[in-house]
Parts: C-alpha cells; sequence; structure tokens
C-alpha cells in the first residue's frame, strides 16, 4: 500500500473516531489509490460509519468514480468484493463505482447488473441499484430510454410492496427524469402522498431545479401542498422549501399565499408550528407588502379559527423584524358593517402585539369614522383594553392625531382622556404588596430557571463535526476582566460592560390574568350575527 493510504485506513482501523480523521480523509480522498482490495472493502463499514449524515462525504464518493473511470477492472473486481459482503455499508459504495464505470470504456454489463440489484430480495441490495440508475451517465438515447423504462416497470413494483426505506430514493431517481419518464410526475405524487420524511427531502429539493411552477403549474401546485404535511421537527427540510421558493416569491406570490394557507388547514392541530415558514412569511412581505396585509386581512374575516391562531403566532415571529402591519384600506372599504365590526373583536381577541393591534384597529377607524357603531367599539377597546394594558399606546394615539381628520381627532381625544383618567386613578391609589411574589417562590422560580438552563446547556453540547474541526479553538479566560489565548499570545484584558434593557408589561394582563384571557376568549368566539350594538 502507498503510505498515505496505508496511514490513513489503519488508522481508522485502529480508532475511527479519531481527531484528525477530516484532515487525513481529505488528503486520502484527493490522492485516492487502492492498492489493497480487499483490505479497502473490510475498512469500508468503519470509513460509511465515520462519515455518513456529513455534507463532507462527497469527497470519497467522487474519487471512487474517478477510480471506477480511470481503472474500470480494478473497479469491477471491488464491486464484485462488495456484491459478496452485501452490507448497507459496503453497498453504499456500489453506486459510485457504477457512475464510473458508465463513463469509462469497459465492456461490463453495468446496466443489467444494475437492474439486477433493483431486482434483488435484499432492501440493501435494491436502494444500491437505485441509486446507481440515478448516478449513471447514458449517452444513447434509445439504450437510455429502454433502460429508464426497465427501472420504471422495477419501481413500480417496489412501491406496490410498500419498501419505505426506498421511497427517497425512488423519489430521487423519478426528479431526475420527470419529463423522460411517462408517468414519472404521477409516480412522484403518489409518493408524496405517503408523507414520507425522505421522499418529502427530495421533492424539496427538486423544487425549481428538477421542475419549475412555469414547466407545469398543476404538478408544482400538488407537490408544494403535498409538502405541507411535512412534520416540522425536519427543519431541514422547511430550510430547504424556503431556499428553493425564493424565485417563485418574486414571481408568483400567490403561489406561496396558497402554499401558507393549505399549511395551515393540514397542521391545525400544531399551528405554533408555523415558525417553521417564518423566513418564508418575511421574504414574501420584505418583496409584496400588500399581499400579506390582504392575507392577514382574509385570515381575520374568516369563519375558520385556525387562521386567526396562526395569524398571532405569525405576527409573533415578524414583530421583531417588522414594527407593524397594516391591514389595506381600499379593500376594507369595501366591507359590511358586520364584517368590519367582526374583524374589530378578531384583532383584539387573537392579536396580541400591542403594536400591531393598534395599528390594525386605527386603519379600520380610518375608513369607517362615520360610522358610529363602529367606532364607538374601537373606541371603547383602545380605552378599556389595550391602553389599560399598555399606557405607551396613547404615545401611538398621540403620533396619529397628528394627520388625523377633525372626527378622528376627536375619537383620539377621548380615548386619551378616558385613559388618563383611568391612570390618574390608579396613581393615586396607595402602593401595596399584594401581588409581588414571596422570597420563598422567588427563590423556587430562579432554581427552576437554572435547571431548565443546564438541560439546555447540556443538549447544546454535541460532537464536533468536519467543518468545527477545521476551525482554531481559542481559549478564553474570565474573572472581573476577561482575556483570550489565540497562536500562543494573550489579548489584552477587557472589563464587562454593564447594559440595560427594559420592556413594557400588560399591566392588567399581570395583575387579572383569568380575566383577560375570558375576555380574549369571548371576543374569539363571538359570531357575526351575537355582534354588539
Amino acid at each position: 500500500m502507498k503510505n498515505k493510504e496505508n496511514i490513513f485506513l489503519k488508522r481508522l482501523n485502529e480508532n475511527p473516531d479519531y481527531h484528525e480523521f477530516w484532515q487525513d480523509f481529505h488528503v486520502y480522498c484527493k490522492n485516492f489509490e487502492i492498492q489493497d482490495k480487499e483490505y479497502f472493502v473490510e475498512t469500508l463499514p468503519l470509513l460509511y460509519n465515520r462519515i455518513k449524515n456529513d455534507m463532507a462525504n462527497y469527497a470519497i464518493y467522487d474519487a471512487i468514480r474517478k477510480f471506477a473511470l480511470e481503472k474500470p477492472d480494478e473497479a469491477i473486481v471491488i464491486l464484485e468484493m462488495i456484491e459478496q459482503k452485501g452490507t448497507l455499508e459496503t453497498l453504499d459504495f456500489s453506486a459510485s463505482i457504477f457512475g464510473g464505470l458508465s463513463q469509462s470504456k469497459t465492456n461490463y454489463p453495468y446496466k443489467d447488473k444494475i437492474l439486477s440489484f433493483i431486482m434483488s430480495s435484499d432492501e440493501y441490495t435494491v436502494h444500491s441499484g437505485i441509486s446507481a440508475a440515478y448516478q449513471i451517465m447514458l449517452e444513447n438515447e434509445q439504450e437510455k430510454l429502454k433502460f429508464l423504462n426497465a427501472v420504471h416497470e422495477n419501481l413500480v413494483k417496489i412501491i406496490e410492496r410498500d419498501s419505505i426505506m426506498n421511497f427517497g430514493i425512488i423519489a430521487r431517481f423519478y426528479n431526475k427524469y420527470l419529463n423522460t419518464i411517462i408517468n414519472a410526475k404521477e409516480v412522484v405524487i403518489l409518493l408524496l402522498e405517503k408523507k414520507n420524511v425522505d421522499v418529502q427531502n427530495e421533492v424539496a429539493r427538486s423544487l425549481n431545479a428538477e421542475f419549475k411552477f412555469e414547466d407545469d403549474p398543476d404538478y408544482f401546485k400538488k407537490s408544494l401542498n403535498l409538502l405541507t404535511f411535512t412534520e416540522v421537527k425536519y427543519q431541514g427540510i422547511y430550510s430547504t422549501i424556503n431556499y428553493r421558493l425564493k424565485d417563485t416569491l418574486l414571481t408568483q406570490p400567490d403561489i406561496i399565499i396558497g402554499f401558507i394557507n393549505n399549511w395551515v388547514q393540514n397542521n391545525r392541530g400544531k399551528l405554533k408550528s408555523i415558525t417553521a415558514l417564518e423566513v418564508l412569511i418575511h421574504e414574501l412581505y420584505s418583496n409584496h407588502p400588500k399581499t400579506i396585509e390582504k392575507l392577514f386581512l382574509d385570515w381575520l374575516n374568516s369563519d375558520n379559527n385556525s387562521y386567526k391562531i396562526a395569524l398571532q403566532f405569525v405576527i409573533s415571529d415578524l414583530s421583531s423584524k417588522v414594527d407593524i402591519i397594516c391591514l389595506p384600506k381600499e379593500l376594507l372599504k369595501n366591507l359590511s358593517e358586520t364584517d368590519s365590526l367582526y374583524i374589530v373583536f378578531m384583532i383584539v381577541g387573537y392579536i396580541l402585539d400591542y403594536k400591531y393591534a393598534s395599528e390594525m384597529l386605527y386603519n379600520i377607524l380610518e375608513v369607517n369614522y362615520k360610522n358610529e357603531r363602529i367606532r364607538n367599539h374601537i373606541a371603547s377597546l383602545f380605552a378599556k383594553y389595550l391602553i389599560i394594558n399598555y399606557y405607551s399606546v396613547t404615545d401611538i394615539l398621540k403620533n396619529k392625531r397628528k394627520t388625523a381628520n377633525k372626527i378622528i381627532s376627536s375619537i383620539i381625544d377621548q380615548i386619551i382622556d378616558s385613559s388618563e383618567h383611568y391612570y390618574k386613578q390608579v396613581s393615586e391609589l396607595e402602593l401595596i404588596n399584594e401581588f409581588e411574589p414571596s422570597d420563598k417562590r422567588m427563590n423556587y422560580f430562579l432554581k427552576q430557571q437554572n435547571v431548565q438552563m443546564q438541560k439546555l446547556m447540556d443538549a447544546s453540547d454535541r460532537k464536533k463535526d468536519s467543518f468545527l474541526d477545521m476551525l482554531t479553538s481559542i481559549n478564553l479566560r474570565a474573572g472581573k476582566s476577561f482575556f483570550s489565548k489565540y497562536k500562543g499570545e494573550y489579548s489584552q484584558e477587557s472589563e464587562m460592560q454593564s447594559f440595560r434593557s427594559s420592556v413594557e408589561v400588560a399591566r392588567v394582563q399581570y395583575i387579572d390574568e383569568i380575566g383577560q384571557e375570558k375576555l380574549r376568549l369571548m371576543w374569539q368566539n363571538i359570531k357575526r350575527d351575537e355582534l354588539p350594538n
């Protein structure tokens, strides 16, 4: 064996978790050679377990593919040894060999061999065969079509026998040949309907890559709708969806709205998890603010409570990036008195962010200031709900007053006068400690906080991956002052600086939480024919 190969494989066999693995791995792949085929195949399971689930693993597969291209006869011997082993860990590397053989000048019947893999009774061999069918390069169009149809016939049988472990690689294969295999799209939709995470991952990766909206709008919409069933714990898939939909978001915002609405409908029991779409919704607002404003109005005016429950979580996510979002006045003008008043109560019932709630109520007031019924209810809710919880709402209204007409200015004055009267009465009360927690209760609370914090810290500790392996460690020392050591030298000492932060707490909510929740619950469940006069 050559020295570099010998050192790497030997160290891997002695200790698969050795610290310098990734440095040696990349050097090994760059200078890839196989001198002892048996020793190499025996080491494959260790190599597989060390590199699986790491994005840097592509280097070895690429090296094996190039090896098979340049030395097909030697690669065929290794392929036969891998097949004889027949384990998941060894078969995983066979697809790269097939990929290289398909580009070489060998007479080896690799297509027939791939089909025999696919028709195997062993699931791991089947998986390797499908992966190989995906990877090989065929230049002759007639031979290519014949081979793909043969693979398709066998894959249909595999799907029928519900071979779950192969669904993902099957979806990847069909995504590559969507417009070549006649029934490819129908098969992918069938797989998506099984709600298999591997399939969802493959289709998400193919959005605006293997298939685009303009190529087949119906197929694109169906695929996107079925992706809404993806469980939120698979954050990587949602990150892929967010990334892949960037172009669609710019040109087809209605498609994104449809996706968001379908997600809400298909995830009614876990609407809090709509945080998974936070990036997508924020990007949509940044590029098409009117679209999000209309979406919010539609949700508030809907009789489906799922949309309004989802809205409060969407706003919770957006509020740290977008100060306020309005309701579109041109659409508010077209609403009936009943619908307008219904939305008023939905706002105070579901929207907990006082800035968003204040802005939306004011938008409705601007459109309906001549309607006594609507303006009286809005004024009452400002004075008796929003302002008694958040005094700063008076500042919002005072700022609005600068550009308001005479009627709205008068309404604002009445709201502020009523609120000032309330706070004057409160300020004249003697200070009481009724609602301050006892020392014992506070100590218990802090103890529980520390326990939770420790759990989070423990959960964040994880094994170093190949990326972190490449980073230089910096030693940090702290006390009254802190300094670091980098490349053998100590930095200058620095002292911690104090900082201060404040937030406005909902006052009445803090004192009478049950009462406030009861109010919101009442508003949330009010029907259009039950609206007060």
